[in-house]
């Protein structure tokens, strides 16, 4: 025992001197991580927190005074999200061209005299005037749209409209009542109470749900920092796997089985230099996420109150990283099916695990397919730390599928490993 615990000592040594003095390939495993989660943090910074964020250039075309126009144009603004623009007029080929070019991105052309028109309509409907006699058609009210705008923005705008068109027609209605009501009562009417300036339910800001009383707001740096952690620690799969297949042509390997060497100590002496490697990584995306990035402009990583969970999610990601790299390498014939293989299916994990695109964009097919990536768990597991105020019992279950993860993967090479090679 004692010899195969001094062979595993030297194997770690010798592997962790190889991967030293390649100080490129050691400055890609700390530098383009931390690039990614600073850019990615930036870019996406308002559109996961609190900020106005992405805003919408609308048009609206309406008579000044028209109080359809004037409506809407109080909707839109009260909207932080848009930027609206009103004209009283333009020719239907010029705003056509403005959405062509991306000017805006949405246009609405109010008829003129489109309140006289409605309130006439009103009037009719009043009055019981039956449908088929009625002089006065529903208001057209037109909607130009970018085809390039996502239908789910493109649904809230047209919401938006409506329910500002609805209120126009709940204050005409008003007018029409009320001139009833004199007309009938004379000397005896009574105003209608003012209900539109008066709520009857108290719009409430959004609670989020945490573990503990109170939680940060998810931001853009809560899902990027683990994102690309998790993405990093996985990539690490390619020179491992690399590397194994590097000693296997050399004989390197084939030698320490004839030497009855076992399994863990050749397997295990790979592992640790990029485990080591993998908390580093780590350690540096928190830093950087924690200090750096609010100088920039981002919004600081909040690491929550559970060191030691966080510690467990980043080990057993990146024992599980380590075993899948390892697997790989047992059954690889060339450095090149092992490269390509490991960055291909890291990626596809990754895509699949919400670590390119959130899992909350996702539909509900796709939300339930990423519960098959180890990334998916390992981004779980740290954003019920960083946002749902969780600790080392919540993040258990996660922790334990990548350890299972990994047991599976390297059992899977401790048996290749074990026949030939």
């Amino acid at each position: 025992m004692n010899g195969n615990l001094a062979r595993f000592v030297a194997s770690v040594i010798k592997d962790t001197r190889i991967i030293v003095r390649d100080r490129q390939a050691l400055i890609l495993f700390f530098v383009m991580p931390v690039l990614f989660v600073l850019i990615l943090s930036l870019a996406l910074r308002d559109a996961f927190g609190e900020r106005p964020g992405a805003t919408f250039p609308v048009l609206l075309i309406a008579a000044s005074g028209d109080l359809a126009g004037d409506t809407v144009e109080a909707g839109f603004r009260a909207n932080r999200h848009i930027q609206l623009t009103r004209l009283p007029a333009a020719p239907e080929d010029e705003v056509r061209t403005w959405l062509i070019k991306g000017r805006y991105k949405l246009a609405i052309l109010m008829p003129s005299g489109a309140t006289e028109q409605a309130r006439r309509r009103v009037g009719e409907i009043m009055a019981q005037v039956p449908p088929e006699l009625r002089l006065e058609q529903v208001v057209k009210v037109r909607v130009l749209v970018d085809p390039a705008l996502r239908s789910d923005y493109r649904k809230v705008l047209e919401g938006m409209l409506d329910l500002a068109l609805h209120g126009v027609e709940m204050r005409l209605a008003r007018e029409q009542l009320e001139q009833t009501l004199r007309l009938t009562q004379g000397k005896d009417y009574v105003p209608l109470p003012d209900v539109e300036q008066t709520r009857l339910f108290a719009p409430l800001p959004p609670e989020p749900v945490t573990r503990g009383a109170v939680g940060p707001v998810p931001t853009s740096v809560q899902q990027n920092a683990p994102a690309w952690t998790l993405l990093a620690m996985f990539f690490l799969t390619v020179p491992l796997s690399v590397s194994f297949i590097k000693e296997r042509d050399q004989g390197s390997l084939f030698r320490l089985q004839t030497m009855t060497v076992p399994a863990w100590v050749v397997l295990g002496g790979k592992a640790v230099p990029f485990f080591v490697i993998n908390l580093i990584q780590m350690a540096s995306i928190l830093l950087v996420s924690v200090h750096v990035l609010p100088l920039l402009g981002g919004d600081a990583l909040e690491l929550g109150d559970a060191p030691l969970a966080l510690l467990v999610t980043g080990a057993s990601a990146s024992l599980a990283a380590i075993g899948f790299g390892i697997a790989v390498a047992m059954y690889a014939r060339t450095t090149e099916q092992a490269a390509s293989f490991s960055s291909a299916t890291v990626m596809i994990l990754a895509a699949l695990g919400g670590i390119l695109v959130p899992k909350t964009v996702m539909p509900p097919l796709m939300q339930d397919l990423a519960q098959l990536s180890p990334l998916s768990w390992g981004l779980d597991a740290f954003q019920d730390v960083f946002v749902r105020g969780g600790g080392l019992r919540d993040i258990a279950p996660e922790a334990l599928g990548l350890l299972a993860f990994s047991a599976v993967c390297h059992g899977i090479a401790i048996l290749r490993y074990q026949g030939r090679l």
